[in-house]
């Protein structure tokens, strides 16, 4: 099945769960709702739902919630999240179930796993971030041409990231792990926790985490959580700016890709 494809049936899916979740689940009155599913054998059925970003009457949200119908709708929900995972090519057992999202211009977003609403006071700072990062990277890349090397090396422990060329160092950076996202489980893991990895590593990481000063954003002292790309690129930014950093280099790894804080990037 090319992407053409998978993205027709992804809001043929939407479409009609969303259609139900309007007529049923008074979805204009909440942002998000996650919906837990695990098998039973071979079927897949819905472990448990959490609604967020109650923006009209809670009191009906609860209701609707709470009557026959919502039970009746749980197969359903448990199956589209079923085919949604498999559209994502991610594994149920994995992510554990799905969030759908309704869009402020219309309709319904999902995203595999459970994925709760960001913290307000990084969604305040979400644009800002973001742009800033940008600059950053853009300015990196104006100078350095990073992306035209043909090779990177990364040594965590001695926190260097090298960029080659024709086999010859040209670029070298300071670079500390912020964190990780898995593709198989789209989770984002502090590299503080991480008892994996060598113990500077961790402490270099996590001493990045801790340069964060607002406390409110839960997101930074929970060590693993689901969440999507957009967001991993956010909480990189975040770090980025709080730390100082000169960039954010991601980089690939056999289980999803590493997110490097970047300092005293120079020429070889």
């Amino acid at each position: 099945m090319d992407d053409a494809e998978k993205s027709r049936m992804r809001s043929e899916i939407l479409d009609e769960v969303g259609a139900l979740l309007r007529e049923q689940l008074a979805a204009d009155e909440w942002g998000r709702v996650l919906v837990e599913v695990v098998r039973d054998g071979a079927e897949a059925i819905v472990a448990g739902i959490d609604v967020e970003d109650i923006v009209g009457d809670e009191s009906r949200v609860d209701a609707v919630f709470g009557a026959e119908s919502a039970r009746a709708l749980l197969p359903l929900l448990a199956k589209a999240t079923e085919a949604l995972c498999e559209l994502e090519d991610v594994e149920l057992e994995d992510v554990r179930g799905g969030t759908f999202i309704r869009q402020r211009a219309g309709g319904f977003a999902w995203l595999p796993g459970l994925v709760h609403l960001p913290s307000a006071s990084l969604e305040a700072e979400w644009d800002a971030l973001s742009a800033k990062l940008e600059a950053k990277n853009a300015a990196l890349e104006a100078r350095f041409a990073l992306e035209s090397h043909d090779r990177y090396d990364v040594d965590l422990e001695k926190q260097t990231l090298v960029f080659s060329k024709a086999g010859q160092p040209r670029v070298v950076a300071r670079a500390v792990l912020i964190a990780t996202f898995s593709d198989a489980s789209r989770a984002w893991a502090w590299g503080g926790y991480n008892k994996n990895l060598p113990a500077s590593v961790r402490e270099a990481s996590a001493a990045l985490a801790d340069a964060v000063p607002e406390r409110d954003i839960w997101e930074v002292s929970t060590p693993l959580f689901p969440t999507d790309a957009a967001t991993a690129w956010v909480l990189g930014a975040l770090v980025c700016d709080r730390a100082g950093g000169e960039g954010v280099y991601r980089t690939p790894t056999e289980a999803g890709r590493a997110y490097l804080l970047l300092r005293e990037v120079r020429e070889v």
